[in-house]
């Protein structure tokens, strides 16, 4: 061990203590680049003499040393935190990496280190701000995402061979991890969101829910009918957005297909919209958590559907199939989406076949939004809505005819 590991090891304890200086904790730089290095020379005498137990010892040590100086703030400052002793105990175990070779390891775990550290202010927002049972919820997705997908089988169980329980599975995690992503901004920001904002971190979650809670925001208060349009507005451009997403993780192919379509459509609503951001605030849109096991589970089987209907009427026609993708779209885009782009991965639909699928099946969501805000909404603002969202889908189905037939696509 050279005198460049020592001083990458100071550096990396230095990183953790600069943070915790930051944080107005008495240890600082100083001495977490010493607890680093104290590590780093562990693990050099245990490496050069031989002897076996002398990092256990060091390590021991460390730890009742450490033990102890907590207990002792406990007792004499009423300090019951354990972050700043925590983070000495990896600062220590970082030096002892550094100190073996493992340079890059021991630097990753302090800038992560410190990372986690530095987000306390947030996790803490954002934990209040959470029930329970969105917190259990959180864990399910953790386990089904972390645990469970990667022991599931690749092959398929079904004697058709529609999908496989782990791309099954896959899927289910991008399109709820996306939801998820934007339900815990809008846990995080709460009533400091405007009515477009909120619209658009609904779009997220649930397009078709937030699109009608907004709705119905504006029947009960007509004065909040401009901010609800502006919302409605963004949580369809958003959607979209969302499901070139999703077939951006399954086929790029199909998300090539599906991107100017999309994104004109997108644009067409967003551009009017954006102009109302930041204008208002203190505005709260509840959404329910979009993962759980039984909406997971609801996802799948709809998904399952989509993909068995979807192979049924290829067989019959493209026409039907098309047809099949709108229908289908009404009730779920993303399961559409999710659906046509794992057939074409799998090689079972071309890309053009699977993307025009896609694009119609976020037209028909769109439409079904329109019928949400007149169902959940005054006349007035479906009127208002439907002039964008006819703009939106016009361009969108130009956009489609032309990339299905001119000759230059």
């Amino acid at each position: 061990m050279g005198l460049a590991e020592f001083a990458v090891a100071a550096l990396a304890g230095g990183l953790l203590g600069l943070e915790r200086h930051s944080a107005g904790r008495l240890t600082g730089v100083r001495t977490f680049m010493l607890i680093s290095t104290a590590g780093a020379i562990s693990s050099a005498i245990a490496a050069s003499s031989g002897y076996v137990l002398v990092l256990p010892a060091a390590v021991l040590g460390f730890f009742m040393l450490s033990a102890f100086i907590g207990v002792m703030r406990c007792v004499i400052e009423d300090d019951t935190g354990m972050t700043t002793v925590a983070a000495s105990a990896v600062a220590f175990l970082t030096g002892v990496l550094v100190g073996f070779g493992y340079i890059a390891e021991g630097v990753v775990m302090a800038i992560l280190t410190a990372l986690i550290l530095s987000l306390k202010d947030y996790t803490t927002a954002l934990t209040r701000a959470m029930s329970h049972r969105e917190v259990a919820n959180a864990m399910e997705f953790g386990m089904i995402a972390f645990v469970l997908y990667p022991v599931l089988p690749e092959h398929p169980l079904d004697p058709w061979g529609l999908v496989s329980p782990k791309k099954l599975v896959f899927i289910v995690i991008v399109v709820t991890g996306i939801g998820f992503a934007g339900f815990l901004a809008l846990r995080w920001f709460g009533a400091e969101l405007g009515m477009p904002v909120a619209g658009a971190l609904g779009g997220l979650v649930n397009s078709q829910a937030a699109v009608g809670a907004l709705a119905a925001r504006a029947k009960q208060n007509r004065e909040l009918e401009e901010p609800v349009l502006h919302g409605v507005l963004l949580a369809g451009g958003v959607a979209l957005l969302r499901s070139l997403a999703i077939a951006s993780a399954l086929s790029t192919q199909v998300a090539a297909f599906m991107l100017a379509p999309s994104l004109l459509m997108a644009l067409l609503l967003s551009i009017p919209a954006s102009f109302r951001l930041g204008r208002e605030r203190g505005r709260r849109l509840e959404l329910e958590m979009p993962f759980a096991i039984l909406p997971a589970v609801k996802f799948a089987l709809i998904f399952t559907g989509i993909t068995a209907l979807v192979k049924a009427a290829q067989s019959v026609s493209q026409a039907g199939m098309y047809l099949a993708a709108f229908i289908a779209g009404m009730a779920s885009s993303g399961a559409v989406v999710a659906s046509f782009s794992m057939l074409a991965a799998r090689g079972e639909l071309s890309p053009e076949a699977a993307g025009a699928s896609a694009v119609l099946s976020s037209i028909a969501s769109m439409l079904s939004k329109l019928m949400l805000v007149r169902a959940s909404g005054t006349g007035r603002l479906a009127w208002r809505a439907a002039g964008y969202y006819s703009a939106a889908i016009a361009g969108g189905a130009l956009m489609l005819l032309l990339e299905l037939y001119t000759p230059f696509s």
